[in-house]
């Protein structure tokens, strides 16, 4: 293992593309009538990589973030703002119930656990499947104050913690969606 790490080390873009290449793979996989995907795959497979200590320079870490939101905005930006209208106003307010509700349970849930600022963080993220919290998060972090190897071990637990809920946050969604959202919308 400590060669692999001493290579990630030298040259960390051989992670990033490890885990891009390894996430695809894994997501191509069928599990029944499931099937992971590459965006869910390369979470799992980076968070496997990232065990052996990969370290990335911040400024790599924000740009390929802003690349990941900008991709995401240009693809369903769009798609929102034509879907804006006086009859959204009830999926609007449930969106807003399920996001405070979802955040509240976070907050709670690291106070009874005990979870770090950065891990609870990546939970929020992971969980509501709302990437943009990452970067705040990260952001947040380190205006703390705290001591640089604090920082970074609190940035590398939302990054965990987004991979390992966002996969469980993406069938809560499929559920509200399909079970919850029609009753209160009076529509399927």
């Amino acid at each position: 293992m400590h060669w692999l790490q001493a290579i990630f080390q030298q040259a960390p873009e051989i992670a990033l593309f490890l885990s891009l290449a390894g996430g695809y793979a894994i997501g191509k996989i069928h599990f029944g009538k499931f099937q992971l995907g590459g965006v869910a795959g390369s979470l799992l497979v980076a968070v496997i990589i990232s065990q052996v200590g990969v370290q990335i320079d911040n400024g790599v870490k924000a740009l390929l973030f802003a690349l990941f939101i900008y991709a995401v905005g240009f693809e369903s930006g769009p798609q929102f703002f034509r879907s804006l209208g006086r009859q959204s106003l009830r999926e609007i307010a449930m969106a807003a119930v399920l996001a405070i509700s979802g955040l509240a349970t976070v907050v709670i849930m690291a106070r009874i656990f005990g979870l770090d600022k950065g891990l609870a963080a990546g939970i929020a993220a992971g969980g509501l499947t709302q990437s943009a919290i990452i970067g705040t998060a990260s952001s947040a972090i380190s205006k703390l104050g705290l001591a640089a190897d604090e920082v970074q071990r609190l940035q590398a637990n939302v990054a965990v913690g987004y991979a390992v809920t966002y996969i469980f946050g993406s069938f809560g969604a499929i559920i509200v969606c399909v079970n919850l959202l029609p009753k209160f919308a009076a529509k399927n």
